[in-house]
């Protein structure tokens, strides 16, 4: 990791993400602290709703943008959006009215919908094509020591003074991240320019999808993704809650989030120094052991069990994400990344707030025993079934099949 972290850009772009996360996981824990106190769970459900809402909603837009304009710079907007959402919270959580919170959680879903397609877009721009792997590893490591950094402090926080004080600190790690993108400063990958109107942007949305769906081997993939968060890794959460409360101690939960956490975290570093000649068949190998997680809500596993399982299982997850995001690096032109990526988030969690919204009633309504072993049977299905397309085994079209052609921008 020495060679990237001597490299001054990636030092800014590095500790403006660092510190950007730390201030989410405050927010996680701080915004139901501050909005349940003075108001119904349904008002704090509606306002999570349009935040993902329109997070979703624009991401592929964002990443039209990221192709038009410079990435640093999208992503500095993004923290100025994110900073007057945060600041209307914490003037309207209260007492303002729900209509004013519904807004300020869309402006903050406009916000995280132009930041990921950016920040993925401009990894390949800042590191090396032979240090993409090792980046991307630093990249999810810290996101994981984030969030957790960052919810523990948003809980410090809440039990020693209030929820307004964490916001208030979340404005600062926005403030931090903006500064350290200004300094960055990308230049834009096609100078385009902003001409075209909204017909233009819908044009070249709808070119990024047929630019993907070219690519047998990344469609079939982002395809899988949508099935395997439906099934499993949305609805997780809710039932591993719901089956630790019915079978352990009191804290269990708590024990096998670390586990997975911690797991995360392994898998991301062990990840970035691995160079795989066939990364997709690694990738998909190390997805394996999510398919036991369904299977610890059937049978009753001791607590360790389950907390082992969740440390490989995310482990596997972090592993699959280093090699899947450093492939679509090196598989699409620069000047399409930003599409890519954001197509690549948008069907992956299209479906997420639904699968959470769904699923565990349909597994409590069928029986857990019988959701288990059919999330098994569909995580391990599609997990393989993907090597099967052309190009899928070594993440990269074959030598033989035609090259996607580049995605051009509109006429500006």
């Amino acid at each position: 990791m020495l060679p990237l972290l001597r490299d001054r850009r990636f030092q800014a772009f590095w500790l403006g993400q660092a510190t950007s996360v730390v201030g989410v996981g405050v927010t996680v824990v701080a915004l139901p602290g501050l909005l349940l106190t003075h108001r119904s769970g349904t008002d704090f459900a509606y306002v999570l709703a349009a935040q993902a809402g329109t997070g979703a909603f624009c991401t592929i837009f964002g990443g039209v943008f990221a192709d038009r304009y410079s990435r640093s710079m999208l992503m500095a907007v993004s923290d100025v959006l994110c900073i007057l959402g945060v600041g209307a919270y914490l003037a309207l959580g209260a007492n303002g009215p729900l209509w004013a919170l519904l807004l300020s959680a869309g402006v903050i879903g406009v916000g995280t919908g132009l930041y990921q397609p950016a920040h993925r877009a401009a990894m390949p721009q800042i590191v090396p094509g032979e240090l993409l792997e090792r980046a991307n590893a630093l990249d999810s490591a810290t996101k994981r020591i984030g969030m957790a950094a960052g919810s523990a402090l948003g809980g410090l926080l809440i039990a020693t003074v209030n929820p307004e004080v964490a916001l208030v600190v979340n404005l600062g790690t926005y403030a931090v991240s903006l500064a350290t993108l200004l300094f960055l400063r990308l230049p834009a990958v096609t100078g385009g320019g902003s001409g075209g109107g909204i017909a233009a942007v819908f044009r070249e949305a709808g070119e990024g999808v047929r630019i993907v769906l070219r690519n047998r081997w990344a469609t079939a993939i982002m395809v899988q993704g949508t099935i395997q968060v439906f099934f499993l890794f949305a609805p997780n959460y809710i039932l591993t809650a719901i089956v630790a409360a019915e079978r352990y101690p009191k804290g269990a939960y708590g024990w096998i989030m670390t586990a997975g956490f911690v797991g995360a975290l392994a898998g991301s570093l062990i990840s970035g120094r691995i160079k795989a000649k066939r990364p997709g068949l690694l990738a998909m190998n190390a997805l394996v052991p999510c398919a036991a997680l369904p299977v610890c809500l059937v049978w009753n596993v001791p607590l360790w069990a389950f907390c082992a399982i969740a440390f490989l299982a995310w482990a596997g997850i972090s592993t699959f994400f280093v090699f899947w995001l450093s492939a679509l690096s090196r598989a699409f032109p620069p000047e399409v990344h930003g599409r890519v990526f954001g197509i690549e988030h948008l069907l992956t969690f299209c479906l997420d707030p639904v699968a959470k919204a769904v699923i565990p009633a349909v597994a409590l309504a069928v029986g857990m025993g019988v959701f288990g072993i059919v999330a098994a049977v569909v995580l391990l299905v599609s997990t393989y079934a993907v090597l099967l397309v052309p190009g899928a085994i070594r993440l990269s079209t074959p030598s033989d099949a035609p090259k996607p052609p580049s995605v051009p921008t509109a006429a500006h």
